[in-house]
């Protein structure tokens, strides 16, 4: 049977004018050449995850073996010199093969499948073609002329076969991470990065098949520094690669977190202003007083805050206050004073000391970050104009009486809410006369600063009051709003601006301030 074979075969060698022997080569340096591809091919498969069971994965890799095989041993068969037809197209059906069976975005697959073809063409060229060149010489497997033997493809193949078992062992242990990591950082958009190593393999083989041409084989004197040369630019050229991919994936997460921060800060800066009451007038169907506050954030989300609410329907409750620190931290613990003093002070509790004392000591508990806050508390009778004042840390009020100009109201302050535990806070008794205007404000006002570095100062925010002393509290607030800002000028917003104006129109009043 083998003999009958053999027969054929041979019969069909004459008729193609081929030895059995050039046959043999071309058949034996086929398969070490289609070993390169294997050896891509697992490097790309411990990369990828697979799409499709794993029998379905076995034969399309035998199916494309075959196939890449048999162009290969054509190629060959026709010009023992052809690797551009044959290593090129090996490279190229492993792209093709990798396509439908792994998950990955087709830039992914495709960048993968490029880069292993170089890993095993720098293995094959750097580790394999000298070791080869340099084994076969000390051995003397080398014909002269050509190094296309029996025993030197033999020995090639099995210089291969370890190297490649090496390298793939180190690529698994020590590489494959680092290139996952690079993929999902880049997260698909690696479309810019394939040119480069599609020119590497084209041109890396239109290189080895001109210096074939040359006869310049491994024995030759200038294939290792060529070649040396070679698969060193390639792999600087892919640490190159990998460092652009990972910070251009690194800028791009940077950026899309700044995108989502950006987002979820408009929503807590929505959130925040929806917490404080924004629809004026606020009272529609009250004749006995007028209302309006504002605060600007220096920040997406800030730590000032006002309030103001009916304890029943002869009390307001008016608080504007300010947190130590800026930013999320301070919108934080901001919530959370603003809820405690408005629950204790709905209680029915009339007096500001007492809401205060017991907003402190909730607040203290747990204040790891030692945040603190400043803050004046009113609770006005409108029936009477009677008002007491608690006045924790924050600015002076500004007051005017009817037909009068706008003054600072200065007394002795209380500590901060939020400092130390079983603070007690002292209260100020004030009469409202009809007409009257209180204005109060957090220390974003004084402070305003501009380029020269100069402050806003309380002086000028009672003369901008007092342009128009007797303008409702929403006229007011725009024009200290509209003097700050052109004292301010281009300079930025270091701080929270907060302001709240209170009128009161009752009929009855007995004393002043």
């Amino acid at each position: 049977m083998f003999t009958a074979t053999f027969s054929t075969l041979d019969n069909i060698l004459d008729h193609l004018q081929v030895t059995r022997e050039s046959f043999t080569v071309t058949l034996l340096w086929s398969f070490a050449v289609f070993l390169a591809t294997v050896f891509a091919w697992t490097i790309a498969d411990v990369t990828l995850e697979p799409r499709v069971k794993r029998w379905q994965h076995v034969c399309w890799w035998l199916l494309t073996g075959f196939i890449g095989f048999s162009a290969t041993f054509i190629s060959y068969f026709l010009n023992l010199y052809n690797d551009f037809v044959g290593i090129l197209g090996l490279s190229a059906l492993l792209c093709a093969a990798i396509l439908p069976c792994y998950k990955e975005k087709i830039n992914e697959k495709l960048f993968v499948g490029m880069m292993a073809a170089l890993i095993a063409n720098v293995s094959t060229f750097m580790l394999c073609g000298t070791t080869d060149a340099y084994l076969g010489a000390k051995l003397g497997l080398f014909a002269s002329g050509t190094p296309y033997n029996i025993p030197n493809i033999l020995l090639f193949i099995g210089i291969k076969v370890v190297v490649y078992t090496v390298i793939y062992i180190l690529y698994r242990s020590l590489l494959r991470k680092r290139v996952l990591a690079v993929l999902q950082m880049a997260g698909g958009e690696l479309r810019p990065y394939l040119i480069a190593p599609g020119v590497s393999v084209v041109g890396f083989y239109l290189i080895n098949y001109i210096t074939n041409q040359l006869e310049v084989f491994p024995t030759h004197k200038w294939f290792f520094p060529l070649y040396l040369t070679l698969c060193v630019i390639m792999v600087v050229e892919y640490i190159q690669i990998f460092n652009s991919v990972q910070l251009t994936a690194e800028k791009m997460r940077s950026e899309k977190e700044k995108e989502r921060i950006g987002a979820e800060l408009n929503v807590a800066t929505q959130i925040q202003a929806d917490m404080l009451p924004s629809i004026f007038p606020a009272f529609p169907g009250r004749k006995d007083f007028d209302i309006h506050a504002s605060m600007n954030p220096a920040k997406e989300v800030g730590g000032d805050f006002y309030d103001f609410f009916m304890i029943d329907d002869d009390h307001i409750a008016l608080v504007i206050a300010d947190v130590s620190g800026k930013g999320v931290p301070a919108a934080l613990f901001m919530v959370i004073a603003k809820t405690l003093i408005k629950n204790h002070a709905q209680l029915g509790e009339y007096s500001p000391a007492k809401v205060l004392i017991q907003a402190n000591e909730q607040l203290c508990e747990g204040n790891e970050a030692e945040l603190f806050v400043t803050v004046w508390l009113a609770i006005i009778q409108l029936s009477t104009g009677k008002g007491v004042a608690a006045n924790a840390g924050h600015e002076h009020p500004a007051l005017r009486h009817v037909n009068g100009q706008f003054e600072l109201v200065k007394y002795r302050h209380s500590p901060a809410v939020a400092t130390m535990e079983g603070m007690l806070f002292k209260e100020h008794e004030f009469q409202l006369q009809p007409g009257d205007t209180l204005f109060v404000y957090t220390d974003g006002v004084p402070e305003a600063t501009n380029s020269r570095n100069e402050l806003f100062g309380e002086e000028r925010m009672l003369t901008a009051l007092n342009r128009v002393p007797g303008a409702p509290p929403s006229e007011l607030l725009k024009n200290v709003k509209a003097a700050v800002a052109e004292f301010v000028g281009e300079a930025p917003q270091f701080d929270d601006m907060t302001m709240l104006g209170f009128a009161y129109f009752g009929t009855e009043g007995n004393k002043d301030v």
